[in-house]
């Protein structure tokens, strides 16, 4: 009886594990049908599975920064995107172009442009169904953090 007791405890395990794995790659975090840009600073490029991250330092207008979390696919993924693990240093401004997420200060990279006139697309790209946005200069910002929705 105790065997089973475990085996019954392991299979739950499992399955509560495997839907939260799933749940973890939905897109449903993401509004796909807006983009916004932010200019800032690369705080960090986090080279990781299973997703990059790119956190962004932005100016406000309280004269203090805010940092933006910008979520990329997998590194394989990015590879094939043309990223490696040092397209993007600490300290590199940035512009950056991406649909927001319904958590704030977050949102998954569309683009990001660099210093140099490069620019690097992200997995958003694919599911982008917004406005142009190959005129940054003509995108807004988003709403500033603390605003009501």
């Amino acid at each position: 009886m105790r065997r089973l007791v475990v085996c019954f405890v392991l299979g739950l395990g499992s399955i509560a594990s495997g839907g939260a794995a799933r749940a973890h790659h939905s897109t449903a975090e993401f509004d796909y049908n807006k983009v916004y840009v932010v200019r800032g600073v690369v705080k960090e490029f986090q080279w990781t599975n299973p997703h990059s991250w790119v956190q962004v330092l932005v100016s406000n207008a309280q004269g203090g920064e805010d940092q933006w979390g910008f979520e990329l696919g997998a590194p394989s993924i990015n590879i094939r995107m043309g990223w490696t693990g040092k397209s993007l240093t600490a300290g590199e401004k940035v512009t950056v172009l991406f649909c927001p997420s319904y958590v704030t200060a977050r949102g998954t990279l569309l683009q990001i442009l660099l210093p140099d006139g490069r620019a690097l697309s992200g997995v958003a790209k694919v599911l982008y169904k917004g406005p142009d946005y190959t005129d940054p200069s003509k995108l807004p910002p988003p709403p500033p953090l603390g605003a009501a929705k």
